[in-house]
């Protein structure tokens, strides 16, 4: 399991998600964002509406109906 969290500066730790790493390994950007990933540990690669993808240069591709791929 991979933990993420949110080091405050007062030296507190939140934690935010813990995730299978074998979720991680199926993403096939790996991406290492919390967000990134359902309530199921499935990653948002085929989400159109994952906008954030965008943000990071990803294209959403049509063709393939994923985030990666040149449109």
């Amino acid at each position: 399991m991979t933990e993420f969290g949110k080091l405050h500066p007062d030296g507190t730790y939140e934690k935010i998600r813990t995730l299978p790493q074998s979720a991680m390994m199926q993403c096939p950007h790996f991406i290492m964002v919390p967000e990134h990933y359902r309530e199921d540990s499935s990653c948002r690669c085929d989400d159109s509406d994952h906008t954030d993808m965008k943000e990071w240069g990803y294209v959403w591709n049509k063709a393939t109906g994923r985030w990666g791929g040149e449109a």
